[in-house]
């Protein structure tokens, strides 16, 4: 008996979450069921209008307001000429347009700068690729002499070895040496990069 009645509560638990499960889950399927009409143009940014009523910038998503058709659509960029098409039917719509400007001093790729180099004078390759390799070596030479200093430490530590020490001192040295190479070329690589 108390096996039923606790069947019966699981039931009576259950099924609320599984019907609101159910509901949801039917929800989020007929919105993802809906299409978009979808318009684009390049350049971007060109008005559409259907029926002389703006609906939005390209690129965009649209459904139709109505069943009423044919529906004249229109995309309109300044400097560009009008494109303009009947839609007969309830037609899903994915069409992009490439619009040619009327003035051909209008460059069609606007993203587009001008072409010229960033610097005003031409960079010096040779002091460049040394003040690389300077900066390349030292780096490496730094890492190799700190590296091999905290190893003779590490001897010291362990062994007691008095020449581990002075074997430290000398590596700290040179590794102390070496960065400041490094923030030389480094420093000289970014003057012929940038400042020259």
């Amino acid at each position: 008996m108390k096996k039923n009645i606790k069947i019966l509560i699981y039931l009576l638990v259950l099924l609320p979450v599984l019907s609101y499960g159910q509901d949801s889950i039917s929800v989020y399927t007929d919105s993802v069921k809906i299409d978009y009409n979808f318009i684009d143009s390049y350049p971007q940014n060109a008005l559409v209008y259907v029926n002389d009523e703006h609906i939005g910038n390209t690129p965009l998503f649209f459904t139709w307001k109505d069943s009423t058709f044919p529906k004249q659509l229109r995309i309109n960029l300044k400097g560009f000429p009008e494109i303009s098409e009947i839609i007969q039917s309830n037609q899903l719509l994915k069409m992009k347009y490439n619009l040619n400007p009327v003035n051909s001093k209008l460059i069609n790729d606007i993203v587009k700068e001008d072409k010229e180099p960033y610097f005003k004078t031409k960079r010096k390759v040779v002091p460049i690729v040394l003040s690389s390799i300077l900066a390349a070596g030292s780096g490496i030479a730094a890492f190799y002499y700190k590296s091999q200093a905290s190893e003779n430490q590490k001897n010291y530590d362990i062994f007691g070895d008095p020449a581990e020490l002075e074997k430290k001192k000398d590596n700290n040295l040179l590794g102390g040496i070496a960065i400041v190479a490094f923030q030389v070329g480094f420093g000289t690589l970014m003057y012929f990069l940038f400042l020259d």
